[in-house]
């Protein structure tokens, strides 16, 4: 099942091939065609409607606007260099090069067109490339390898059938045998194009190969044939190719003696030189004259014309200059613009390398932390493990990270239960390992110890810690650390003792919150480590209900006015959902929480706690 041609790559593909034709029609067409792609979102339609553009302008010295559309057409070949418009952009590139005679270059961009045109198995494009390899060999005056490729590319466009490309192989072949004096090769060859051209009626490409076919007989010095051929060729061609013809039949008559009709033949090449605005064959039809005057004694015309000659020499190189600098301009372009993509490719590859390498890297730290904070939740006390606990109690835990420098420990001892809040100094990887350190002295101290009085177990704890990390009340030393809150519970007396290091206790009895300030001072390093910490023996009621937590509620941003929450603001939120069941109560404080957070990166870890006593 065939699938239907676009119609905008049918026109790029009859626009590619008949740009040598009309150029600037060829633009003008173009142009339209990129504005039905640019409207059906064609990029591939864009990108060879450009490369007309370029090639048209190109063949009309419009070099600022070849560059233009030539690199904006090289943006979506480079990602498509399997299409054949890459080759068509890489030849023009190099054609750009060669019309300032930068031969080095040329040659190193053709055969990465030729290359590519292999890679992509397009046997029309590398018939093109190998054509136009040939030509640049030949300017090099590297004859054995312009034979090469032209005869690659003849033999690549015989295969093809493409008739009209064979007798230009031909004629480019025919033109290096004179170029080498093999004149019998080069007439063979060029009677072979024109042959070709005779058959299928190529009335504007006949008069070319008359062209090459007389000149070789000029060289031979054989005029008669040289002049059949010349006069011939000065009908059907364009006007470029007629002023050729027309000058050489004007060089062979006067070699030959026919001084009247060589006068007429010159000068009629010169006027069509002159229209052409040529100077190149300008200046080469003075010179004609001036060897013809000389030829014939007329030394003042001889003079005049040569004098002529020396002017339209002067003007040519100037204008020259002018090209070469202009193709100059536009060549280095082109080659910034590539350079910079492949810069920005390059650039893109680096990073996509250094961020593969982060990426893996952050997988393996993460995977690390996960697993540390499966340690860490395996550690912190489960509820259920003490009888009855997990009825009378609610946590809300919320670490920043992944891993959380609060932490939450129950322990039963002698009938008395120790439940503690703490927050260790930051939160993350340095907050867990020092939650972990604040845990396993827990352990320690009323486990193993058996201390039970709220106030001797912080002072051993902060002794600990300032053992642990070698705190010594150095001015320069960090203040690691942890604020806490501790309550051993004796339900036989009715009775809590609370100590807490900068985390408040708050008791709520018959609608009623009481605040049991914390002392101001941390478990770690302080100016007044000799102070106790003050133990509050706290009377209990049946209903009577205990919060305890760290300042990571109290502290997020958010709200209207993106401030923080605040103490007050807890304190009312408890207040007005103390008498539901503990499911409820946990479930209206955390969404309280998220709804004030909103979409602000929540600032630290969040740990709150209610207890029934």
């Amino acid at each position: 099942m065939s699938t239907k041609a676009n119609p905008i790559d049918i026109s790029n593909e009859s626009l590619w091939h008949s740009r040598f034709r009309d150029s600037a029609r060829v633009a003008d067409d173009a142009l339209r065609t990129l504005k039905k792609a640019e409207k059906a979102a064609y990029p591939k339609g864009i990108a060879y409607a450009k490369l007309n553009i370029a090639a048209a302008s190109f063949l009309q010295s419009k070099n600022d606007i070849a560059l233009k559309y030539l690199s904006e057409t090289f943006q979506w070949f480079e990602n498509n260099k399997q299409e054949k418009g890459y080759v068509r952009a890489l030849l023009l590139k190099g054609n750009i090069f060669e019309s300032f005679s930068d031969y080095e270059k040329t040659l190193q961009i053709w055969l990465e067109a030729y290359n590519a045109s292999i890679e992509i198995n397009d046997i029309e494009v590398q018939g093109e490339a190998c054509n136009q390899l040939g030509l640049i060999y030949s300017r090099l005056c590297n004859f054995p390898r312009a034979l090469e490729y032209f005869n690659k590319g003849l033999k690549i466009r015989e295969e093809l059938g493409d008739e009209p490309a064979v007798a230009s192989s031909l004629n480019r072949i025919g033109m290096v045998y004179r170029q080498t004096k093999n004149y019998i090769e080069s007439l063979e060859y060029y009677f072979r194009s024109l042959e070709i051209r005779k058959r299928i009626n190529q009335v504007s490409a006949i008069p070319w190969t008359l062209l090459g076919i007389a000149s070789t007989y000029e060289d031979m010095k054989k005029y008669p044939e040289a002049l059949d051929n010349y006069e011939l060729g000065m009908t059907g061609g364009d006007k470029r190719c007629t002023t050729q013809c027309m000058m050489g039949a004007g060089r062979v008559y006067s070699l030959t003696g026919n001084s009247r009709l060589a006068e007429k033949r010159l000068e009629q090449s010169l006027l069509m030189a002159q229209e052409l605005n040529s100077m190149a064959l300008i200046a080469e039809a003075y010179s004609a004259l001036a060897s013809h005057y000389e030829l014939y004694k007329k030394s003042d015309k001889a003079l005049k014309s040569f004098k002529q000659f020396l002017k339209s020499r002067e003007s040519l190189h100037s204008s020259e200059i002018q090209s070469r600098l202009s193709n100059i301009e536009v060549a280095h372009a082109v080659e910034k613009s590539e350079q910079e993509k492949e810069i920005y490719r390059l650039r893109h590859v680096e990073l996509k390398k250094a961020y593969d390498i982060i990426e893996e890297i952050n997988r393996d730290i993460t995977a690390s932390i996960n697993y540390a904070s499966r340690i860490q939740r395996a550690i912190l006390t489960v509820p259920g493990e003490i009888r009855g606990l997990a009825g009378r109690l609610f946590i809300v835990y919320k670490p920043k990270d992944i891993v959380s420098g609060d932490f939450y420990w129950f322990t039963q001892v002698k009938k008395k239960l120790v439940v503690v809040a703490a927050d260790c100094t930051g939160h993350g990887v340095p907050g867990a390992l020092m939650s972990m350190l604040g845990m396993s002295f827990l352990e320690e101290i009323i486990n193993f110890r058996e201390v039970t009085e709220s106030g001797q177990i912080l002072n051993e704890l902060r002794n600990e810690i300032q053992r642990a990390l070698h705190q010594k009340g150095a001015r320069e030393e960090q203040k690691d650390g942890m604020d806490i809150a501790l309550c051993v519970i004796d339900k036989s007396k009715n009775m809590i003792q609370y100590s807490g290091a900068y985390n408040s206790l708050y008791l709520v009895r018959n609608g009623e919150l009481i605040e049991y300030p914390a002392d101001k001072m941390p478990i770690g390093i302080f100016d007044r480590s000799d102070i106790e910490f003050i133990t509050n023996d706290i009377p209990t009621l049946p209903g009577d209900i205990i919060y305890m937590f760290s300042d990571g509620y109290a502290d997020q941003f958010g709200g209207p006015n993106n401030k923080k929450f605040k103490y007050a603001h807890l304190k009312e939120v408890l207040i007005s959902v103390h008498k539901l069941p503990l499911k409820e109560q946990k479930k209206k404080l955390e969404k309280a929480f998220l709804d004030w957070k909103g979409d602000n990166q929540q600032i630290d870890d969040v740990l709150l706690m209610g207890l029934k006593i």
